[in-house]
C-alpha cells in the first residue's frame, strides 16, 4: 500500500507541476507581447507536449481562465494598506502609485480576459470580484470626502472610474502616455474630484 499512495503522489506532483509550467508558460508570453498564445507556443515555451496541456485542460478556453486565476492570486498579493485618514493629498498618491504598479503588471493578461469575458461567464465574474475589491479600496481611502458629499454614490462612481484599469489602459494605450504621465493625470482627476465634494475643501 505505501509503494502504491507513492506512486499516486508522484504522479499528483507531477501533474502540478506541469499544470504549473503551462500557466507559468502563457503568462510568460502574454507578458513578452503575444496577444493570443497559442497551445504551440504554450508547450514550445513550458516543455509539455501539446497532448499533455490537453490532458491536462480541457480547450484553451479552461488554460485561460487557469492562467486569469493565477494572474488574480498575484494581483491580491500586490495590494497594499491604503490610507484612510489624514489631508487628501497624502491618500490620493498611495492609490494611485499602487494601481500604477497592478495595472502595469496585469496589462496583458488582463487584455486577454477582456477580450474573453463575453464568452466566458468565469472570466466574467473574475473580472466583476476584481472590480469589487478595487472600488472597495476607493470607499475606504475616501471615506471623508464620501461623508461629506452631497451625493456619496456618484461620487463613489466617479472616483472608482477615475483609479479604474479601464482608465489607465485609455491612457497608457489610447492616449499613449508614459506611466508618470498617466499616474500624473489620475492623480489631477482624483484630487479634484476629492476637493470638490465639500465646499472650500483642500487637497492638502
Amino acid at each position: 500500500m505505501g509503494d502504491r499512495a507513492a506512486a499516486v503522489d508522484g504522479r499528483h506532483l507531477r501533474r502540478q507541476r506541469s499544470q504549473d509550467a503551462v500557466i507559468e508558460a502563457i503568462l510568460d508570453l502574454l507578458s513578452a507581447g503575444r496577444a493570443q498564445p497559442t497551445a504551440v507556443l504554450v508547450s514550445e515555451r513550458s516543455g509539455v507536449s501539446m497532448r499533455s496541456i490537453f490532458r491536462l485542460f480541457v480547450d484553451m478556453e479552461a488554460l485561460h481562465r487557469a492562467a486569469i486565476a493565477r494572474q488574480s492570486q498575484r494581483v491580491t498579493a500586490m495590494l497594499v494598506p491604503l490610507p484612510s485618514t489624514g489631508p487628501l493629498a497624502d491618500r490620493v498618491a498611495p492609490i494611485v502609485e499602487n494601481r500604477a504598479v497592478i495595472f502595469e503588471a496585469i496589462a496583458p493578461v488582463r487584455r486577454l480576459a477582456v477580450r474573453l469575458a463575453p464568452d466566458s461567464p468565469p472570466i466574467r465574474a473574475e473580472l466583476a470580484r476584481a472590480s469589487q475589491v478595487f472600488r472597495g479600496q476607493v470607499a475606504e481611502v475616501f471615506a471623508p470626502e464620501l461623508v461629506g458629499a452631497a451625493d456619496a454614490g456618484a461620487l463613489l462612481d466617479a472616483l472608482d472610474v477615475a483609479t479604474s484599469w479601464e482608465t489607465w489602459e485609455r491612457l497608457r494605450v489610447g492616449q499613449g502616455l508614459d506611466v508618470r504621465a498617466a499616474a500624473a493625470a489620475v492623480t489631477l482627476t482624483v484630487t479634484a474630484l476629492g476637493s470638490g465634494a465639500r465646499p472650500g475643501a483642500r487637497a492638502a
